[in-house]
């Protein structure tokens, strides 16, 4: 059988044809993950993230490999042939230096005909041992979200294929196996090591992508966003520019109470007349496990800024009315920061200089950096979803990363997200 393989192939390269074997030739599929983290593979059926591609004319078309025997032309007329259901959609993570494989069968197909009025089939064909195919894998290096992996490292839940990488490498049926994985770019120390288009340097690595990384991701559980204050004359209406508005007020902080994740702040003042009691209210949502260890009964002075925007970015700063301490400041930084340098005085908030790490979604890729906050000399440097502590004289201020960053090229209504809370926590 070996040697009658080895003659056919010997004389389909003489002649130069391409020409369909009688019988198929299986061809080993192999995953090989070359990088430091884990990667996710979309694993519906054993796929292992492959998609076998033909050329046609120029273009790549993907075929199933795995199709169920009922859609072939010579069974879709068959009524007592049906297709095994599909089953849940899984997921396959697979470690640092892991390997999986499957094998296709050397089958190709191809869009057929029927005569009975039945949906479209397929048609096979033996490809040919010396046509050159096209393995293209698709992943994930961030773990989908709700997914829990057994010990075989396969998982229900959908494969989020918006956000993932993909890669080929050519072969033809006659190499009898393939081998791909995660593609690995030039040594580098910085990004301005690399040369490629859109590389930058992650984990010692010029890269494209985005490796592994266990910065939140935005959403429910990991948010700050600020309500629109509820105001019963405490606060004093202005305006910043040509489309923010501030509210600003000087009083007694009633109460600080959380709510789940939301710290409500509760405000009051006399009034013009006597009896007469102005009050305010500000909601804020912080992430799940962060919070402000705010005392009620101080004098205080705030500000409330709204950018104006289509989507609106707000923000917030509380100051000791008496020593002018910032004791609380939160900006949903939304496009861009909201609060500027004189509202957080003497505190300053910058981007680090270089990404720490980037992030592939539907908009693109998320670059992450990491928050400089600083007073004077005294600095700390917090990574996005990190806290960091800075002591300025003898007291203690905490600074809260929940993101900082922004895609290098999107469509999306949101280009940055740059928010960030921080607190004082100790008093002089």
């Amino acid at each position: 059988m070996r040697l009658a393989l080895s003659t056919f192939l010997m004389v389909a390269v003489v002649s130069g044809c391409r020409c369909s074997p009688a019988t198929p030739q299986p061809v080993k599929l192999r995953v090989i993950n070359t990088t430091r983290s884990p990667i996710y593979l979309d694993d519906q059926q054993g796929k292992r993230g492959l998609t076998v591609k033909r050329d046609v004319n120029g273009m790549l078309y993907g075929f199933d490999d795995l199709a169920c025997e009922c859609r072939f032309c010579t069974n879709i007329c068959t009524s007592s042939c049906s297709c095994p259901d599909a089953g849940v959609a899984t997921v396959r993570r697979l470690e640092p230096g892991a390997v999986s494989e499957r094998e296709w069968n050397g089958v190709v197909q191809i869009a057929g005909f029927n005569n009975c009025g039945a949906e479209a089939c397929l048609d096979q064909q033996n490809a040919p041992l010396n046509e050159p195919f096209t393995l293209e894998l698709c992943f994930n290096v961030q773990r989908p979200l709700g997914v829990t992996f057994d010990d075989a490292g396969v998982g229900a839940g959908t494969f989020p294929a918006q956000t993932a990488t993909c890669t080929t490498r050519q072969f033809a049926p006659q190499d009898l196996e393939v081998e791909i994985g995660p593609p690995i770019g030039a040594a580098c120390t910085t990004s301005t090591d690399c040369r490629g288009a859109g590389e930058l340097c992650f984990d010692g690595a010029c890269t494209t992508g985005c490796p592994a990384n266990d910065f939140p991701v935005v959403g429910s559980d990991w948010l700050l966003t600020i309500a629109n204050p509820d105001n019963m004359g405490f606060f004093e209406m202005g305006a910043r520019g040509t489309k923010a508005t501030t509210l600003s007020g000087t009083g007694t902080l009633v109460s600080a109470t959380y709510q789940s994740n939301s710290l409500i702040l509760s405000f009051s003042r006399a009034g013009t007349t006597p009896g007469e009691l102005l009050t305010g209210r500000v909601q804020i949502k912080l992430p799940v496990g962060t919070g402000a260890p705010l005392v009620s009964g101080k004098m205080v002075k705030v500000l409330y800024v709204d950018d104006g925007a289509k989507n609106p970015s707000r923000a917030f700063v509380m100051r000791d009315a008496l020593t002018n301490d910032v004791l609380f400041a939160a900006d949903m930084g939304q496009n861009a920061r909201v609060l500027d340098a004189a509202d957080l005085s003497p505190f300053a908030v910058a981007d680090g200089p270089t990404p720490v790490g980037c992030t592939l979604d539907g908009c693109g890729r998320l670059l992450h950096v990491p928050y400089v906050f600083s007073s004077g000399t005294a600095s700390i440097q917090v990574v996005p979803g990190a806290q960091g502590k800075l002591t300025v004289g003898s007291a203690d201020w905490n600074f809260l990363n929940v993101a900082n960053g922004a895609w290098q090229a999107t469509d999306c209504d949101v280009s940055q997200l740059r928010p960030y809370a921080f607190w004082k926590v100790t008093t002089p």
